[in-house]
């Protein structure tokens, strides 16, 4: 009967995680293994912190019914690829964020490349990290306001294992293959 049981729960996860979400989120493992820093003023310490887990906390704040993380197996009418980018300007005192969000529809086509921009103005001492999320809640409100409430809901399911797809794509080269570097006297 125990084994039953445990075979029941087991087939109801699987098939809680088979059902069709309406947007999953992908953000590359870079911003989650490599730190971003910035100086709160000219001559200060840097202030080194992670981008992944703070938008993904961003997300579950702000986003939490509406989308999921990306995962193989789960369906979904769209996949958002998020890329961010944040910048202080000590002198004017402003954090300046950026979103830049590639939405990708069935048949695993680039539909639509949206930038998402916003600041605050405030000096980030001791306190960056907060700074640094109500930039991103911003962000991700305006993301919601701007792009999620728009798209239509009646395309066809795009399959969460393209997430891994998206995952290894690595942007081009700039510098071509036959370049010479010059010779250094």
């Amino acid at each position: 009967m125990k084994k039953f049981n445990y075979t029941l729960i087991f087939l109801l996860l699987i098939s809680v995680n088979s059902f069709s979400q309406d947007f999953q989120y992908f953000i590359y493992e870079r911003y989650y293994n490599h730190s971003d820093s910035m100086r709160p003023s000219p001559y200060g310490d840097l202030h080194v912190y992670l981008q992944g887990p703070m938008i993904e906390e961003a997300i579950n704040r702000n986003l939490q019914s509406k989308i999921t993380k990306c995962a193989a197996g789960v369906e979904s009418k769209y996949i958002f690829l998020i890329e961010p980018q944040v910048f202080y300007n000590p002198s004017m005192t402003t954090l300046h964020g950026e979103f830049k969000i590639k939405i990708y529809t069935s048949s695993n086509v680039l539909k639509k490349t949206h930038i998402i921009k916003a600041q605050r103005q405030g000096r980030i001492n001791q306190i960056a990290n907060s700074h640094i999320n109500t930039i991103y809640d911003k962000l991700l409100i305006k993301f919601s306001k701007e792009i999620l409430e728009n798209l239509p809901k009646d395309t066809l399911n795009i399959n969460g294992d393209f997430c891994g797809a998206i995952g290894l794509s690595k942007p081009k080269n700039s510098i071509d293959k036959d370049y010479k570097k010059p010779i250094q006297a």
